[in-house]
């Protein structure tokens, strides 16, 4: 588990562990988030945020133009490193 619990959006979307788990639909990781969830059920809105975000990279209504590009080349640049 991690040793910080993530309060804000933005700090789920810069953990390569959670945009992994969201963009690869990782079953294995399941049980890691859902017991992440567990120790701090406070932050389920943020984690929610974040997941929807990463779903929905192309709505621009919840990011603006230039914070979608930045992620989805974070995210291009992660999974590219990992395999």
């Amino acid at each position: 588990m991690k040793q910080n619990i993530y309060t804000h959006v933005d700090e789920f979307l810069r953990d390569d562990d959670f945009i992994r788990y969201v963009m690869d639909a990782c079953p294995d990781k399941e049980s890691y988030w859902a017991s992440y969830l567990h120790a701090a059920p406070d932050i389920r809105m943020a984690y929610l945020k974040a997941y929807d975000i990463l779903n929905h990279l192309d709505d621009c209504s919840l990011l603006s133009p230039e914070e979608v590009r930045c992620l989805k080349q974070r995210i291009m640049h992660s999974i590219q490193h990992i395999n």
